[in-house]
């Protein structure tokens, strides 16, 4: 025990006494765990301006203005008779969509020939362009059913049955895991995986570079893997914290819903976090100083997020670049998280997810362990006489 205490205090002695690697532990942690989510606070994009451009100016095309502005998704904030004067607002910036309706609207609806009424949307901004068509697609199918209802009992048949023949297939949608359909909801949790995992990678791999400076560990008093365990068993608590704070506050104060519970969690994540720090471990002997450490990290958080398979489907991903994202803590992680936590899988369903961080975990450690091992051979070598 105390062969395994002197090296766990070395390591936690380190850390602590290290204002840079706690900057990015702790301070860079906290102010992307808190900070990230804020822009998603309000979750559904809402009152979106858009302009309507009606060549028809009927009743009909008024109402279904009226129909447009109703919904929580559109503000009709324009309404032009220059398609020309439309387009310059969705250059400018100034509106995110534009609704044209065509002359003659009005008298086709009441004839029953086909109108088609113009949608734009704003696609280099993918969730405004699908709320904007998503919105007045609604809107117009809700407005056409209601008008061929209503030709219907003219025509003599029933309400109930005017509808049927309007409207014969109904949708029921019910939206699963995400109620709100926030974005923010979707996208947050994962995210925090990949902050905890980028900024432990840098903090762990910044301390080793400083260790391996200083010739730590070098000497054999203490075995190999004692110290990759204590090493391990020294970052644990640390993470363990930062996690709970994620799992506690920042659901707490952006509403995020959890069905596992905080303590399910920090059981679950438990490998990925040995996971992580065995990884900054083994990835040390990649950097010359600490600061190409941070500066690499930094750059490949991007590619890991990619390859984590939430920002784009993995099915959809080379089998390559899939698997490699595999190699990762982050992304079995992400897997635990968002199918734990907000699915409210059982652990048979994520056993296999939970099974493999703890793969990654002795990966990783026996590649840290086998680098330590090549170092003191290198250090004896060197100190021998002759």
């Amino acid at each position: 025990m105390i062969r395994l205490f002197d090296p766990w205090w070395t390591e936690l002695r380190d850390i602590l006494s290290d204002r840079a690697v706690l900057l990015i532990l702790l301070g860079g942690t906290l102010l992307y765990g808190f900070a990230y989510p804020l822009p998603y606070r309000f979750q559904v994009v809402n009152d979106l301006p858009v302009v309507l451009v009606d060549h028809d100016r009927s009743s009909s095309s008024r109402q279904l203005g009226r129909m447009l502005d109703a919904t929580p998704e559109l503000a009709v904030a324009w309404r032009l008779t220059d398609r020309r004067a439309a387009e310059n607002l969705m250059r400018s910036g100034q509106a995110a969509g534009l609704v044209e309706i065509p002359a003659g609207f009005e008298r086709d609806m009441l004839r029953g020939t086909p109108v088609k009424v113009g949608v734009w949307g704003n696609a280099a901004y993918m969730l405004v362009y699908s709320r904007v068509g998503n919105a007045a697609s609604q809107a117009v199918g809700l407005y056409a059913a209601g008008a061929t209802a209503q030709r219907q009992q003219q025509q003599g048949s029933g309400p109930a049955r005017a509808m049927h023949l309007a409207q014969p297939v109904a949708l029921d949608i019910h939206e699963l895991y995400n109620p709100g359909g926030g974005y923010g909801t979707y996208v947050v949790p994962a995210v925090l995986m990949l902050i905890l995992q980028q900024t432990g990678l840098i903090a762990v791999a910044m301390t080793g570079v400083g260790q391996r400076r200083r010739q730590r560990y070098l000497g054999p008093e203490y075995g190999v893997w004692s110290i990759t365990l204590a090493r391990l068993l020294a970052w644990l608590p640390l993470q363990l914290v930062l996690l709970w704070v994620f799992l506690v506050f920042v659901y707490g104060i952006y509403d995020f819903p959890s069905r596992a519970g905080s303590a399910a969690m920090l059981w679950l994540l438990l490998p990925f976090l040995l996971a992580t720090t065995a990884l900054g471990m083994a990835m040390t002997a990649l950097f010359r100083s600490r600061e190409s450490a941070l500066q690499i990290l930094m750059l490949l958080s991007v590619p890991i997020l990619f390859l984590a398979g939430f920002a784009w489907p993995a099915e959809l991903m080379p089998a390559l670049l899939s698997r490699l994202g595999w190699l990762f803590p982050s992304t079995p992680a992400i897997d635990l998280m968002v199918r734990s936590n907000q699915m409210g899988a059982s652990f048979a369903e994520v056993q296999n997810a939970w099974l493999w961080c703890w793969a990654l975990t002795l990966a990783y450690a026996a590649l840290a362990t086998w680098q330590l091992h090549r170092r003191r051979i290198r250090a004896n070598s060197f100190n021998q006489p002759g």
